[in-house]
């Protein structure tokens, strides 16, 4: 999911500050495309994640996390 325009929170359409970047979970893109270029062997390559950036509110503070 992608950072929405509007704060969930303030419901303000805010520019979002970008806070942090990692990489966490199962990206099911990954393992799909590394299953059809290497087989099963190719499914390991969902663990290596997604892109995850957390966002900021500029007026109210709430920090969430989307998929970059």
């Amino acid at each position: 999911m992608r950072a929405p325009a509007k704060c969930p929170m303030c419901n303000e359409a805010i520019k979002w500050i970008k806070v942090d970047q990692s990489k966490k979970g199962f990206s099911v893109g990954k393992a799909a495309f590394g299953a059809v270029l290497l087989g099963p062997v190719g499914l390991v390559g969902g663990a290596l994640g997604k892109k995850k950036v957390c966002y900021c509110c500029g007026k109210c503070g709430f920090e969430h996390e989307y998929d970059s």
